[in-house]
C-alpha cells in the first residue's frame, strides 16, 4: 500500500526588486530577514516583520506632518506617541527629560570629547550618558556634578542626600560633604 504525504511542501521564491535574483532567509543581530543572493552586489534587505511596536491606544490628537490621528506604541524601548501612518510618515513626539535642576556642562570622563546629558531608558527611567553615543558608552544612574573627590581625585560625583556628595569612580564610592 502506498501511502501518499499529507501536506505538499510549496516552495515560493520571492525576487529581488533591484537585481532579479532570488532572496534568500538570513539572520541578522536580533531577527530574520529576506536578503539579495547576489550580496554583495546587490545590497537589497527585506524585513520579514514590519512593525516592532504594538498600537496600545488611539489618541484625539493629530499628526502635524500628516494630519492623521496621533497613537500611542508599545515599542522595544519602551511607550512613545507616533503617528498612525508609519511607515509612510515617522512622525514620533519626543519629549524632553525633565530635570529638577539646571543641567551643567559635564564632560565625559571616559572620551574627553562629549558631554554627559539625560536620557530615557526602556522603562522611562532617567539616566546621563555620553552625547557622543555609540562612540562612548559611559553612563551614569545618577546625575553628575564636577565636583573632586577627597580620596581619589575623580572629578565627578552626585548627590547622596542633603548634606553629601557620593564619588562616582566605582572602585571609590567615597561619600564626602557638600562645601
Amino acid at each position: 500500500m502506498h501511502k501518499e504525504p499529507l501536506f505538499e511542501s510549496a516552495r515560493h521564491v520571492e525576487h529581488c526588486p533591484k537585481c532579479g535574483s532570488a532572496l534568500q532567509l538570513r539572520r541578522g543581530k536580533k531577527k530574520l530577514f529576506l536578503g539579495c543572493s547576489a550580496y554583495p552586489a546587490c545590497d537589497y534587505l527585506k524585513p520579514l516583520q514590519q512593525h516592532d511596536s504594538k498600537i496600545l491606544k488611539v489618541l484625539q490628537q493629530v499628526c502635524p506632518q500628516c494630519a492623521h490621528p496621533l497613537v500611542l506604541r508599545q515599542g522595544h524601548y519602551g511607550m512613545f506617541i507616533g503617528c498612525s501612518h508609519f511607515p509612510s510618515c515617522d512622525y514620533i513626539v519626543h519629549d524632553e527629560v525633565e530635570s529638577a535642576e539646571p543641567q551643567q556642562n559635564v564632560p565625559c570622563p571616559s572620551c574627553q570629547k562629549g558631554l554627559l546629558v539625560a536620557r530615557r531608558g526602556r522603562q522611562g527611567k532617567v539616566f546621563y550618558a555620553c552625547d557622543q553615543f555609540p562612540k562612548c558608552r559611559f553612563s551614569l544612574p545618577n546625575q553628575p556634578y564636577n565636583r573632586t573627590c577627597p580620596k581619589c581625585g575623580y572629578t565627578l560625583a552626585f548627590h547622596k542626600n542633603e548634606r553629601h556628595y557620593q564619588c562616582c569612580h566605582k572602585a571609590c564610592r567615597h561619600q564626602f560633604e557638600v562645601e
